[in-house]
């Protein structure tokens, strides 16, 4: 990606987290919060360690990693999301600082941290294998990075439906959309990302997922929820406008229909993982 396209995408995914800050916390019942302890579950975070939270957003992981370390433990948050930051302030633990700052180049002192999470962020990144090269730069020997992504691939078909009709809308209106290749979204597979994990020395890889979902009953509350699941879906339906918006829910409940029972059923999928560097 050339440094022209890096920085468009950079400025759309940041002014989709300071647009949807305030949303996030709450999309589909709370789910961000579920899967934000069972990252810092699956990381087990101890008492008096160092921990650091790329891409902390709202602060979910970070004020849980927070509670775990205690006192004579630290914790800081990462972010380039300045609505984010804000809301992750609100009733900060004493022995937590958030900062605004590029997961690519953190500017901390290398052998810094004992944990560095990564809580459905690193996929969102322009340069992952950057950011990753950093972490462990910054851990110490022994030290562990918990992840947690989204599973594309555990889509229902309804859900691949609305990403075609979604991308027949862009052409439609000729509509270019800064975003991810579509090789990014296959991270988030088991065998990637354990891979991906071992590429940077890390060992000891323990996984796990969580797969929850449901069915809406109209394509007002369908697209409500799948704006939340992106920067894509989210711009595109939020400048269409209420007429454009009706046009578009009306094709996508005819298409829908061929799906039978399969219409609006949603998955959405999650894997975790944790790994250590050699002692």
């Amino acid at each position: 990606m050339d440094v022209t396209a890096a920085d468009e995408l950079i400025e759309h995914l940041v002014e989709f987290y300071d647009r949807t800050a305030g949303e996030y916390d709450a999309w589909a019942g709370g789910l961000n919060s579920r899967v934000a302890a069972k990252l810092v579950e699956l990381a087990h975070p101890k008492r008096g360690q160092a921990c650091l939270d790329v891409g902390c957003g709202t602060g979910l992981v970070t004020h849980l990693l927070a509670a775990k370390v205690g006192k004579q433990g630290s914790v800081v948050g990462i972010d380039l999301s300045a609505r984010m930051l804000d809301l992750a302030r609100r009733n900060v633990h004493p022995n937590t600082t958030f900062m605004a700052m590029a997961a690519e180049n953190m500017v901390f002192r290398e052998h810094s941290f004992d944990l560095i999470t990564y809580g459905q962020s690193l996929h969102f990144l322009i340069d992952p294998f950057a950011s990753l090269d950093e972490a462990v730069r910054l851990l110490r020997p022994g030290g562990r990075i918990a992840v947690s992504m989204q599973r594309r691939s555990l889509h229902t078909e309804a859900q691949e439906l609305f990403y075609t009709e979604l991308g027949k809308l862009a052409g439609r209106h000729h509509l270019r959309i800064p975003q991810h290749s579509t090789e990014r979204a296959e991270l988030g597979e088991r065998h990637n990302l354990l891979s991906l994990l071992e590429e940077f020395g890390l060992q000891n890889v323990k996984m796990t997922e969580l797969v929850t979902g449901g069915r809406v009953r109209s394509p007002r509350e369908w697209t409500a929820i799948m704006t939340g699941t992106g920067p894509l879906p989210h711009t595109l339906i939020s400048i269409l406008g209420p007429r454009l918006r009706g046009e578009f829910e009306e094709q996508l409940e005819a298409a829908m229909s061929e799906l039978g029972d399969g219409a609006f059923r949603y998955h959405f999928a999650f894997i975790f993982a944790v790994a250590s560097l050699p002692p």
